[in-house]
């Protein structure tokens, strides 16, 4: 309920997703090794981590989160941050996701995992990068194409990760603070239409194509 009460005042929905998918997202299931292996374990709260590239911003996450950690002590930082990215799907009208805690947080910084093992924003070879980044985690690429659609919610700001537009005519008045391209035009509703967008974009392109390829015969 504290979660949701911070949701409705600033509509943080997307960068709570992205901080439970962040501290995640360092898991290597090629490592037996606790904390090494990475994962959900809390280690985005210390500086080593939260300085890494793909985390930029995400300072902000934490600011909103310490105070219900700083209420509620008995919960590791793991579980929350997990709590708060599936109650920020649900509070944006996507599923109820069914929780179970008992993650372990790291205790140091020195436990936090290298750099490098989160996607990169615009990689060379999109496909072959998404494999080595998601079957490290043990996804396959039906499970690659459904965590992508989490882009359904959210924008990418120039100033963190170096894409995106300043603003667009979705985002320059907010909610919230103002600017970054969305994927999406209602980037806090949590549903299919960033798998619709890319099926529209891809037949119109298809439409397209044989046109504009006469031009050049």
């Amino acid at each position: 309920e504290d979660i949701k009460e911070i949701l409705k005042t600033t509509y943080c929905h997307p960068i709570l997703v992205r901080l439970g998918w962040h501290d995640s997202g360092t898991y290597d299931k090629n490592i037996e090794e606790w904390p090494q292996r990475g994962g959900a374990d809390g280690s985005l709260r210390f500086d080593p981590e939260l300085s890494h590239g793909a985390n930029a911003g995400l300072t902000n996450a934490l600011k909103l989160i310490q105070p219900i950690k700083d209420k509620y002590p008995g919960i590791t930082y793991a579980d929350l941050f997990q709590l708060a990215s599936a109650t920020a799907i649900e509070e944006a009208g996507g599923p109820k996701l069914p929780m179970k805690y008992g993650r372990v947080d790291i205790a140091a910084p020195e436990q936090c995992p290298p750099e490098g093992r989160l996607p990169d924003a615009g990689p060379r070879i999109p496909a072959e990068h998404l494999r080595e980044v998601f079957y490290r985690m043990g996804l396959d690429d039906k499970e690659i194409v459904a965590l992508s659609g989490a882009h359904t919610l959210g924008r990418s700001c120039p100033d963190r990760s170096g894409w995106g537009k300043p603003e667009t005519k979705y985002t320059k008045d907010g909610p919230g603070e103002p600017g970054g391209q969305s994927w999406t035009a209602e980037w806090l509703k949590f549903d299919n239409s960033y798998f619709k967008d890319i099926k529209e974009q891809r037949d119109q392109e298809l439409l397209v194509l044989p046109t504009d390829a006469a031009l050049f015969d």
